[in-house]
């Protein structure tokens, strides 16, 4: 079983996952999470972007069914293939 334990604020969303290094933080209205330097997000995706950080921190077997999430939280935020 994969727990999404993201903690979050009104001004910061973390992750409790070792080796989760990602951090979101609204700045103005808008949210910025580290790993995606340059790019803003609005609420909804920037938890989503912290989600996707901690299924990669946590590197399940590729037959977890949380795989089966990750390309429409990829879309959600806009990310291509070549993108992490």
């Amino acid at each position: 079983m994969i727990v999404v334990a993201l903690r979050i604020t009104d001004t910061t969303i973390t992750s409790d996952v070792p080796g989760c290094e990602e951090v979101a933080q609204l700045h103005q209205g808008r949210w910025s999470v580290t790993g995606y330097r340059g790019r803003v997000f609005d609420r909804n995706q920037a938890i989503t972007a912290m989600t996707l950080a901690e299924v990669y921190a946590k590197n399940p077997p590729p037959e977890h069914p949380i795989w089966r999430h990750v390309p429409g939280w990829r879309r959600e935020l806009g990310l291509c293939d070549e993108d992490r």
